[in-house]
């Protein structure tokens, strides 16, 4: 029986059941022994009857033969039939007896009794009746006793109890039909009344598996202020709380998830069984991961890491270097527990490729430096030494060393303004003096300045500036400077007779400035690192013709101070184009102390 609406109503049914049971039988037991003492009074009195007006009066007037006339005076009794006994229990006169007839022999325990002196009533006598079967009978037995105190005669009345126990029987049969017809309207009633409680929770209980779905904004009306109305407000509250719970717990796992999934570093977590329970895109790119099914173990045996005897609240870390896409990575181990028990890894990787390249660079540039440095000191160095051994004394020897000195001095002072320059852009204190001036105009300065230069190696500078005017915002001196150096390089690696060309072309947000020269070229892995510091396609031939490897990087440094670009065209043996972009006046974007004094000088 699983529903808890059945059980009310058996329950109900039950206990109803049980009171109508003890009730109808103390009402039939009461009922049952009120009619029999009623009916035992009645015999006694009828006993009383006969002996005042049969025993007594016959017995003192007439002989003792005059008993056998008690029919005729006990005409009076109804329902009731008299017998008197002697005092050895034999029948000397019955009013049920016709004359002539046989007095019949009585055995009723009754008679015993009153034998023995005592009154007694008995309800379980039977007498055969006129159809043979037998007859429930009533019976009293009265002693009367002589003046010695024996016991001379008995009255014995008997009455039908058919009557009696017929009407006991209709008596339980209205009871009985009672009792099924109030266990009908008990059953009604108890589905109505189990149903006032039973549909309220049969109504939670469906909310309770609708919320367990998922569906969490769940309300019962409230019917009544009684306990399953305080459960329904309780159930109502805890359906409101608990809704915005996991509403909280969704935006919090939401942000946690897009942090994860945007972070940089990569995130993988485990659980207890090396099941990966979690990982963020960063994890597949760092290791280069296209396994569906990663385990922690296939993972320590990719990256040939052993953990065996790690502990809770420590962590390992490692570097790995090289690894699959050529990245370094550093990966941490971290063991994290609940209760006291292990639950899990947590593996953090982190890309250090840049920080090994910018290590690199940096003992690189270190290393560059150096060289840099080294050649000039070297230089100074020995004709110094040559002069103070007595060159010094040959005067055109001396002014000859004297200039290789000088020289090398140029050169190395030149070098520190470089790196003083670089470093002023690195710091963002170079500050641009910038201003409203016409690119055409700087272009024909830069092309004046360099003819002559391109005439001694029998080179031509081509260049037809457009009719119109391209106005840009910059700083004039580091757009020449920038301008001249491309030039610069452009002569320098073409050969003599060759031919530079300049074209000036206006697009929709920026002026382009093209520098074509016909000369050596480069390959295509040295496009991307021409703008390093430091770097040079031919190292010899650069140092021939004074190059220190830094002047396109402070080109691109003055460029993207101009909020400008240079994109570098070049295919080996066959020439290199240079593209300076310079944002259009109206497309300018100020510096952040321009836009400061703007809003303050507003505020004001």
């Amino acid at each position: 029986m699983k529903s808890i609406r059945l059980k009310l109503v058996f329950m109900y049914l039950s206990l109803v059941f049980i009171v109508l049971i003890l009730t109808g039988t103390i009402i039939i037991v009461a009922t049952e022994t009120r009619e029999k003492n009623q009916a035992k009074e009645e015999l006694r009195q009828c006993a009383v009857y006969i002996d005042e007006q049969v025993i007594e009066q016959y017995d003192s007037r007439y002989y003792r033969e005059s008993l056998v006339n008690l029919a005729s005076i006990s005409s009076s009794l109804k329902n009731v039939s008299g017998n008197i006994l002697d005092g050895k229990g034999n029948t000397i006169a019955s009013s049920s007896v016709k004359e002539k007839e046989e007095l019949p022999k009585y055995t009723s325990a009754a008679i015993i009794s009153a034998l023995n002196g005592t009154d007694k009533f008995t309800d379980n006598d039977t007498v055969p009746g006129r159809d043979g079967e037998a007859v429930r009978m009533l019976s009293y037995a009265y002693p009367i006793s002589d003046d010695k105190g024996n016991v001379e005669y008995v009255v014995f009345v008997t009455m039908n109890a058919e009557q009696l126990y017929s009407s006991l029987a209709k008596t339980v049969q209205t009871l009985v039909a009672s009792m099924v017809v109030a266990l009908l309207f008990t059953a009604v009633l108890g589905v109505l009344f189990a149903s006032t409680i039973t549909a309220p929770i049969a109504l939670l209980t469906k909310k309770a598996k609708l919320m367990a779905k998922g569906r969490l904004e769940q309300k019962v009306p409230v019917k009544g202020n009684d306990e399953i109305g305080q459960l329904t407000k309780s159930f109502n509250i805890m359906a409101r709380e608990l809704a915005k719970s996991v509403t909280e717990m969704e935006e919090q796992r939401n942000k946690l998830e897009i942090v994860l999934m945007n972070m940089t570093d990569g995130v993988m977590a485990f659980d207890e069984r090396g099941k990966l329970i979690h990982i963020n895109r960063a994890a597949y790119d760092l290791i280069d991961i296209d396994e569906v099914n990663i385990s922690l173990k296939w993972l320590l045996e990719k990256l040939g890491i052993d953990l065996t005897g790690i502990a809770t609240n420590t962590i390992f870390e490692k570097v790995l270097e090289n690894i699959d896409n050529g990245k370094y990575v550093s990966a941490a181990f971290i063991p994290y527990a609940l209760k006291n028990k292990m639950s899990g890894i947590i593996v953090v990787l982190h890309d250090i490729t840049k920080h090994r390249q910018l290590d690199n660079m940096r003992q690189e540039f270190v290393a560059n430096v150096s060289h840099e440095i080294g050649t000039p000191l070297t230089t100074i160095k020995g004709y110094a030494e040559l002069l103070l051994d007595g060159a010094i004394e040959d005067e055109s020897v001396a002014k000859d060393f004297l200039k290789e000195i000088n020289e090398a001095a140029d050169r190395m002072r030149l070098l520190r303004d470089d790196l003083l320059d670089l470093s002023r852009f690195d710091m963002n204190v170079n500050k641009l003096n910038k201003e409203e001036v016409d690119l055409v105009e700087i272009t024909k300065g830069c092309v004046r300045q360099n003819k002559i230069v391109a005439e001694k190696k029998k080179q031509k500078i081509v260049f037809e500036p457009p009719e119109k005017e391209m106005i840009i915002y910059a700083d004039v001196g580091r757009v020449n400077q920038v301008i001249t150096n491309i030039m610069s390089n452009a002569m320098k690696y073409s050969d003599e007779g060759t031919q530079i060309t300049l074209k000036l072309e206006e697009k929709i947000t920026t002026y382009d400035l093209s520098v074509i020269d016909r000369g050596i070229g480069m390959p295509e892995e040295a496009v991307e690192r021409i703008f390093d510091r430091f770097y040079r396609v031919d190292k010899a031939r650069s140092r021939a013709m004074g190059g220190n490897g830094l002047g396109l990087a402070i080109a691109k440094e003055i460029m993207t101070g101009h909020n400008g670009a240079i994109d570098v065209y070049s295919e080996l043996d066959k020439g290199t184009t240079m593209v300076l972009r310079f944002p259009k006046n109206d497309m300018i974007t100020f510096d952040e102390d321009f836009i400061k004094d703007l809003k303050e000088s507003k505020d004001k």
